[in-house]
């Protein structure tokens, strides 16, 4: 339920797979975090459902730097990489 709620709010350069690769790499991620804590929660689950890939490691590390407030702020920054216009998190 979470997730299709999530996916209903994806913003534009963000898939639906790409939706639901975050939100299982970042499971149980508590907010807000930096641009590092967000690579180390997923790097260090690399085993099990909630494995991250390789896809997901290289996006998040593509992500602009500074501080997320929330999940939407990962999948913005996403957004905004995918687009070629990286800026920091806390410009959003």
């Amino acid at each position: 339920m979470l997730e299709k709620r999530r996916q209903d709010r994806r913003p534009i350069g963000v898939s639906r797979e790409d939706v639901a690769r975050f939100d299982r790499a970042l499971s149980g991620l508590r907010y807000p975090v930096e641009k590092w804590q967000l690579i180390a929660h997923a790097v260090q689950s690399t085993e099990g459902p909630e494995a991250a890939d390789l896809r997901t490691i290289e996006q998040l590390w593509a992500l602009p730097a500074g501080r997320y407030r929330n999940f939407d702020q990962v999948l913005a920054g996403a957004a905004r990489t995918a687009r070629g216009h990286p800026r920091r998190a806390d410009d959003a």
